[in-house]
């Protein structure tokens, strides 16, 4: 039995609350952050998931660990996504909307972008096993 897309999405909304407005609309779209969650997933931890779109699983049955931190990749990748668009939409227009509220909320993206790396890295500790 492999972990569906379905269980991931659900692992991911439930612990990684985003405005819907973030979120992708398509699944298409919702299939694009599952798999490039997986390739930083497989990258971080020297794996070889794979994503099978036509059965809309993965090719195991996940652990809730690994459940978990594929969740927050997603999220991880979202938020990267979030301040880069932000940077790129209102970095020109900075003064206008004035300096100090464009890099206090960039500052808050940057924050939650490391935030999210720190938990991902939590969990990826917590996962490992205790040989001594």
């Amino acid at each position: 039995m492999n972990t569906t897309y379905d269980e991931i999405w659900l692992t991911f909304l439930n612990n990684c609350k985003v405005t819907d407005i973030d979120l992708p609309q398509t699944n298409e779209k919702r299939y694009d952050a599952i798999k490039n969650a997986v390739l930083h997933f497989n990258n971080r931890l020297r794996d070889n998931l794979a994503c099978d779109n036509s059965a809309e699983t993965v090719s195991r049955k996940l652990n809730e660990d690994h459940l978990l931190i594929l969740a927050h990749y997603i999220r991880l990748i979202l938020l990267i996504n979030q301040r880069t668009y932000f940077e790129n939409l209102w970095q020109p227009f900075q003064h206008d909307v004035g300096l100090k509220n464009f890099q206090s909320q960039l500052n808050s993206l940057k924050d939650s972008v490391t935030q999210e790396r720190n938990t991902i890295e939590s969990l990826i500790f917590n996962s490992m096993e205790d040989f001594l």
